[in-house]
């Protein structure tokens, strides 16, 4: 066990660990993501309004109210792949030293042009012309071309850029202007691509390069997504977290397209009149739901009844925050990093709350989520919003039984390591205060 993070498996997955946490565009595709949960909660807030309202049989569908209420969900998740497109390409530019503001919206603009290309139609009564743009692919069907589209515009912009194959303007041309006539060359390139792949892609498939592209990543996300890939994602995100490294978030910059389009499809489902419908990506949650990644609640609350000082000490600043969802403090405060014997609990109670979420869900005590959370809630707040299911509010409670069995045997052998060790030191001080 002493020799279980010496050896190679480990070390390699660490180096592998830390080189994705800290690779460029994976930093820019979670940092974009993070730029828009603002807008995210917003749409949340007020879609909890306009659910609730008709649930409790306030209002119906066809209200001012309701339709008041839904709009600036409508407003924001329902056309979050533009922001998208925009947030993560101008994080990227940040990070390769370029013009953020001006790739941001190009990307954009890119991500506008192939998702929702601009239509015209006559109406039913022959006379009115009408011109639109397709929301279909505006919501969370259109992210992952959002972030393809915004990954490889910048990369194309970055290498014209640094090979130096732009328009120069003179140094007494005012700034922005200089910004837009250097993103010309690349901006246009970058049109020619983009139009013309999805040209193509619409003549061959009679679909939009958005659909295609959700399509084609569907099949190896299909298994990543299954139950069994779930269990792997919470495996691999609780080992890194064990090496110090943010496994949480490593992970969940893979899944989180799935995660936004399983709600949002949700969202429709249910605006719909129709049942929400349950996918195997919504148990990744289940890593934190009890104390954050680890549910590590059940390690702090024996903790305060530790014959441990360090323990008792970690265990009574981490109460709080472990009550909404921060688990940092137990991670770095027990620790958790680095320490075999605590750590082989933190991975294998994830697996078992899973499975047996998984089975509440299965025989339909839990329900599926068709609100966005996307922020740090206290027990429980956070699946019952997502849901507004009373039910969903258990699933700490399952996970905080499970997690306190599986950790109380390795709590116990950790515990009296300690306990020795604290009693030598005393010894230790006692004798040196003699000795003076």
């Amino acid at each position: 066990m002493d020799n279980l993070y010496e050896s190679k498996f480990m070390k390699s997955l660490q180096r592998f660990g830390e080189r994705l946490s800290s690779n460029k565009v994976f930093s820019a595709i979670s940092n974009g993501m993070m730029i828009t949960m603002g807008l995210m909660l917003v749409g949340a807030v007020f879609q909890i309004i306009a659910t609730t309202s008709t649930l409790l049989g306030w209002c119906t569908k066809d209200s001012a109210f309701y339709k008041f209420t839904i709009l600036p969900y409508d407003m924001t998740m329902g056309l979050i792949s533009i922001v998208i497109a925009f947030a993560i390409a101008y994080a990227y530019s940040k990070m390769l030293g370029m013009k953020q503001l001006v790739n941001g919206i190009n990307s954009m603009l890119l991500f506008l042009m192939v998702a929702a290309p601009a239509t015209t139609v006559t109406l039913a009564d022959g006379k009115t012309i009408f011109t639109g743009l397709s929301n279909d692919s505006l919501g969370g069907a259109g992210i992952f071309a959002a972030i393809l589209i915004a990954i490889f515009s910048v990369k194309i912009s970055h290498f014209f850029e640094k090979h130096n194959i732009v328009f120069k303007m003179p140094d007494v041309v005012p700034q922005f202007l200089q910004d837009s006539f250097t993103s010309l060359i690349p901006l246009g390139v970058n049109v020619l691509i983009w139009h013309g792949l999805n040209t193509l892609v619409v003549k061959v498939f009679t679909v939009t390069l958005p659909t295609a592209i959700a399509a084609i990543l569907a099949m190896p996300l299909g298994a990543l997504t299954s139950i069994p890939g779930m269990i792997i994602c919470v495996f691999l995100a609780t080992l890194l977290w064990s090496f110090g490294i943010h496994g949480s978030m490593v992970i969940y910059i893979a899944i989180m397209p799935s995660m936004i389009q399983y709600v949002t499809n949700n969202a429709a489902l249910v605006a719909a009149g129709k049942p929400a419908v349950f996918a195997p990506v919504a148990l990744f949650g289940i890593l934190g739901v009890c104390g954050g990644a680890g549910n590590t609640l059940p390690l702090v609350v024996m903790g305060l009844r530790s014959k441990s000082e360090q323990i008792k000490a970690v265990s009574k600043a981490a109460l709080i925050p472990g009550i909404f969802n921060i688990n940092e403090p137990v991670t770095f405060g027990f620790p958790i990093m680095y320490n075999p014997i605590l750590a082989i609990g933190y991975i294998l109670n994830p697996i078992i709350v899973l499975l047996a979420v998984w089975g509440g869900y299965a025989i339909g005590f839990f329900k599926p989520a068709y609100v966005m959370i996307m922020t740090l809630m206290p027990l429980g707040v956070g699946e019952f919003l997502g849901s507004m299911a009373w039910q969903n509010a258990l699933m700490p409670v399952v996970a905080f039984i499970i997690a306190y069995i599986v950790y109380r045997p390795f709590f116990k052998v950790y515990e009296k390591q300690l306990v020795e060790k604290e009693a030598l030191a005393r010894e230790e001080l006692a004798k040196e205060a003699e000795a003076i």
